[in-house]
C-alpha cells in the first residue's frame, strides 16, 4: 500500500455493519473517518477510527448527506466513500454527478443501483435470469382483485424497504389469511406505500444461505464466498446472529448471472432460502454494499471493503481466495438477547 498516499476513507453509517467495516480497513495506513446517521451508531468509538461526523439529527435525507460531503471536498478530496446501509448506497448512487470526480464513489450509477432497492426490478431482473423467486401473486395495491388466488400464508414485501422500516420498524408483514391481508394493506395505504405480495417459504433460520460476491470493473468475479445463516434476530425475519461458511457451488452460477444482468459493479451479498417443499433456493434480495457478516468473509480471507478500496481508491486491478478457516461468526449480545427468548 502507497504510504504516501494522503487520501482515506470515508465509512457512512457507524452501526454494526460500519464497525465491521472499519475492522476491515484497519491495517492500512490511511485516516478513516466515519460519518454517524442513527443514535445507536457504535463504529466512532473504535480506536481505529481517526474522526467522526455526527449527523444523527439529519439521518439519511439526501440533500444533508449530500451537502455535507461538498462542504468537506476541500478537505477529503479523493477519499473513498463506502456505503454500509441501503440508504446510504442509494444516496451515493443518486447523486454520482454531485460527487463523482471529487470522491472515490464505491455505488453505481443509480440505474442499476434501483435494480437491487426497487423489489419489483429485482424480481423482475430474477425471472429474466432464470433464478427461483418465491411465488409472485402481485402488488398488495391489487389484493382486492386477486384475493381469492392466494394461498396463504403470504408475505407483504415491501417495494422501497427503506421507506417501509422507516415507517413501521419491521422487514416486512406476514398475512395469514384474507382478513390480515387486507389489514396490511390498509396500513400500505395509509402511508402510501406499496408492497408485493409473495409466498411465504417456509423453514427455518439455517435454511437462510448468502452468496457473497465482488464485481471488478470488467464485470468478472474478483472473490466470493457462500454463507449459511444459522439464527437470526429476530428469528425469522430479522438480521443474521449466528453465521457459518459453506460450500453452496448451486448459487454460484444463478447469482453471477443475477448481477450481470443487472451489470453490477463491486460489492454484493445476494440472500436465498432453501425451499423444504421443492429443494429449490429462492431469492430473497440482494444487498449491494457493506454487509452485516462480511466480518466472517474477512477472517476467511475475503476482506470485501479492502478490495473496494483498492480498485475504487487505488485503480488496481483486484482478487481474493479464501483460505482453509472455517469458523462460526455470532453477533454475541443479539445472540444472549434473543437467545433468552428463542431457541
Amino acid at each position: 500500500m502507497n504510504s504516501k498516499n494522503k487520501s482515506g476513507v470515508i465509512v457512512i453509517g457507524g452501526g454494526l455493519t460500519g464497525l465491521s467495516t472499519v475492522r476491515c480497513l484497519a491495517k492500512l495506513d490511511i485516516p478513516v473517518e466515519v460519518i454517524l446517521t442513527d443514535p445507536d451508531d457504535i463504529a466512532h468509538h473504535s480506536r481505529f477510527v481517526n474522526k467522526h461526523y455526527d449527523l444523527i439529527d439529519t439521518g439519511y435525507d439526501p440533500e444533508a448527506l449530500t451537502g455535507f460531503l461538498e462542504d468537506k471536498i476541500d478537505e477529503r478530496k479523493g477519499y473513498f466513500l463506502f456505503p454500509t446501509g441501503d440508504e446510504a448506497l442509494a444516496i451515493l448512487s443518486s447523486r454520482r454527478d454531485r460527487l463523482d470526480g471529487f470522491y472515490k464513489v464505491m455505488a453505481p450509477p443509480w440505474e442499476l443501483t434501483r435494480q437491487i432497492l426497487s423489489k419489483d426490478l429485482t424480481y423482475k431482473a430474477a425471472q429474466d435470469a432464470g433464478v427461483d423467486i418465491p411465488r409472485l401473486y402481485g402488488y398488495a395495491s391489487e389484493a382486492k382483485s386477486i384475493i381469492e388466488k392466494i394461498k396463504f400464508p403470504v408475505v407483504v414485501k415491501p417495494i422501497d424497504s427503506r421507506r417501509f422500516v422507516g415507517v413501521f420498524g419491521l422487514k416486512l408483514f406476514v398475512a395469514t389469511d384474507k382478513t390480515e391481508l387486507l389489514d396490511c394493506v390498509r396500513r400500505l395505504e395509509e402511508f402510501r406505500l406499496d408492497a408485493l405480495i409473495m409466498d411465504l417459504v417456509p423453514g427455518p433460520d439455517s435454511h437462510f444461505y448468502n452468496y457473497t460476491v465482488y464485481i471488478d470493473r470488467s464485470g468478472e468475479p474478483a472473490a466470493e464466498l457462500a454463507i449459511r445463516k444459522l439464527r437470526k434476530s429476530p428469528p425469522f425475519y430479522g438480521v443474521t446472529r449466528v453465521a457459518e461458511i459453506v460450500d453452496a457451488n448451486r448459487l454460484r452460477e444463478p447469482t453471477i448471472e443475477l448481477l450481470r444482468r443487472i451489470g453490477w459493479r463491486g460489492i454484493a451479498s445476494v440472500e436465498y432460502k432453501l425451499d423444504p417443499r421443492d429443494g429449490k433456493y429462492r431469492l430473497m434480495e440482494i444487498n449491494g454494499r457493506g454487509f452485516l457478516i462480511q466480518g466472517l468473509a474477512y477472517r476467511a480471507g475475503i476482506n470485501y471493503p479492502l478490495l473496494g478500496w483498492r480498485e475504487y481508491a487505488m485503480g488496481e486491478k483486484v482478487s481474493a481466495r479464501r483460505n482453509d478457516w472455517n469458523g462460526v461468526w455470532i453477533n454475541l449480545l443479539d445472540d444472549l438477547y434473543f437467545g433468552s427468548f428463542h431457541r
